[in-house]
């Protein structure tokens, strides 16, 4: 565990700590991290967290705003019961994942990489804009559909986007329309031949969509997100966006920042991805940008990661290397108070 020391002429109880996290997929939740941590820093610092998300899974988490119910379908056409999320301001947020999402079906084993639709997604968007919303953001993260949007696209209807109204996919890839099918498919359980088909359809489903509405979504990058879902939604007339843009400008996240000594933020596995849109890379950037000192919690790290967060000279508490890696998926939340307290205790010596 890389421990930093406190250069800043403050007493201890003056330090004030921004938690801003991503999940530890099947460990942790956001939420889940942010009161562990608070419990470990918040006799020796002022702590403040918020629910962050890159566009994927969590949005609507770190938005919060009125949860509204939707009968739809999963991914497989199944019913389902979704929410999506109307913020005070009037905007809906869907999470593509709460209808058309792997994690519904089990994970790739209980998924069929061909068949998943995101016709379920285009029940929701449709209901958001019928329930009044006047422009609608929609999560692309955590999907698993390869369907180029289509789905969504025919549960939508002709205009897609009703006249006068206005529409953003936030996404946390780069990723364009047909390259989607060789980055995600496997993910999703797709097998080598079926990657080459979903590619072939993807290709077909771009020149739909340019013939439709004059927009070719194939060099659009961040058009593969959702398996394509991004790329149909540009196509229509929505807008590309950074999910974590997003979330940043919603919760204020400059002047959180600005007003922190200390940011921390996590997830379960550092890697090179990380710094791909991804929540830790964008809050370590925002950090940098603010001059302020970063840690980095992870419940394990690439080389490539720790190569990273060394050329941005950030810290990083590593729960698998502190606690080994048994115990830190089994007892997360007690590794993270435990690594935390030892990381505090450093603050207030000169460097």
């Amino acid at each position: 565990m890389a421990r930093g020391t406190w250069s800043m002429g403050a007493r201890v109880h003056d330090v004030r700590v921004l938690l801003l996290p991503d999940k530890f997929r099947g460990t942790l939740s956001s939420s889940e991290f942010i009161s562990a941590a608070r419990s470990a820093l918040s006799a020796v610092a002022a702590v403040d967290g918020r629910v962050v998300s890159d566009g994927g899974e969590g949005l609507i988490e770190a938005l919060d705003g009125r949860q509204v119910e939707v009968e739809t379908v999963d991914a497989l056409m199944r019913p389902v019961t979704a929410s999506y999320s109307v913020l005070p301001g009037g905007d809906a947020v869907v999470e593509m994942s709460r209808a058309s999402g792997l994690a519904l079906l089990g994970g790739p084993e209980g998924n069929d990489p061909v068949a998943a639709s995101t016709y379920g997604t285009g029940i929701m968007i449709r209901a958001a804009f019928e329930r009044g919303a006047q422009h609608v953001v929609v999560g692309c993260g955590g999907s698993a559909t390869t369907d180029g949007g289509m789905g969504a696209l025919e549960a939508l209807g002709p205009r897609a986007i009703p006249a006068g109204l206005s529409m953003a996919a936030a996404v946390d890839v780069r990723t364009t329309y047909v390259d989607a099918a060789e980055e995600f498919a496997p993910q999703k359980g797709a097998t080598p031949a079926q990657v080459a088909f979903l590619k072939r359809r993807l290709a077909g489903s771009a020149e739909l969509l340019l013939r439709r509405f004059g927009r070719d979504p194939r060099s659009v990058v961040g058009a593969g997100a959702a398996g394509g879902l991004s790329g149909m939604l540009w196509a229509a007339g929505a807008e590309i966006v950074e999910g974590f843009s997003v979330v940043s400008e919603y919760l204020g996240l400059d002047d959180l920042v600005e007003d922190a000594d200390l940011v921390i933020t996590g997830e379960g596995l550092l890697d090179d991805e990380s710094f791909n849109g991804k929540v830790v890379g964008s809050v370590v950037a925002l950090a940098a940008q603010h001059g302020k000192r970063c840690l980095v919690v992870a419940g394990a790290s690439t080389h490539e990661g720790r190569r990273r967060l060394r050329a941005e000279r950030v810290e990083l508490l590593e729960l698998s290397a502190e606690f080994g890696m048994e115990r830190s998926l089994a007892q997360a939340a007690e590794c993270v108070k435990q690594g935390l307290s030892v990381f505090s205790r450093s603050w207030g010596r000169p460097s």
